[in-house]
């Protein structure tokens, strides 16, 4: 409800003009209530008919509204169990590739071409170093700054330029892993060929 703006009464109104109920404020106070211990015991689940429409009201699962699962549904809680990636990149992810028509399984393919391609895991290995780099200087600046310092053998360089040396090497290696992939994931002709096919 807090997710759309909706007051109490502003679902209940909803929920009984688009599937016809007569459910009242009273109702989804006592549903909000779920779990909590009144003078009559504890409050419990509606039944399962109500909590299948409220699911199919706001686009989830009978799970979320039970706490089953922290994500919208069994499926995206299953996506993000098996990748390992939190419910914002699966989602990010199938956002861009759902899509209608032909698109959806050219998108689709994109996508699995760079991620099977041999090249992935050390442009992931890359991006990994860049984020623990990052992640370091956010946490923790003196750390990084240490870090960078005792990275910097040599004294020719300010400390300064040094440090945006060794941070431009790490840049330039995931630049270049990333072009390997792309090269291997979308391969295009080379000059060679395009030069032989003109002659």
């Amino acid at each position: 409800m807090e997710e759309r703006g909706l007051t109490q009464v502003e679902f209940v109104g909803a929920l009984n003009r688009q599937y016809l109920t007569r459910f009242h404020q009273k109702d989804v106070s006592r549903w909000l209530n779920t779990g909590n211990r009144t003078t009559n015991g504890t409050i419990g689940f509606p039944k399962y008919e109500t909590m299948a429409v409220i699911a199919d009201f706001f686009g989830v699962d009978v799970g979320y509204l039970t706490g089953e699962t922290d994500e919208r549904s069994f499926d995206l809680a299953k996506a993000c169990d098996y990748i390992g990636l939190g419910a914002a990149a699966v989602e990010a992810i199938r956002s861009w590739t759902a899509v209608d028509g032909a698109m959806a399984a050219y998108r689709a393919d994109t996508l699995n071409r760079m991620f099977s391609s041999a090249h992935f895991p050390t442009v992931a290995d890359k991006m990994m170093t860049l984020n623990e780099m990052s992640t370091m200087w956010r946490q923790d600046p003196q750390q990084f700054s240490r870090l960078m310092a005792s990275l910097a053998s040599s004294e020719e360089y300010p400390r300064d330029l040094t440090l945006r040396l060794l941070v431009g090497a790490f840049y330039g290696m995931a630049n270049e892993s990333f072009s390997t992939l792309l090269r291997d994931a979308y391969p295009t002709p080379d000059e060679e060929v395009v030069d032989g096919e003109r002659e």
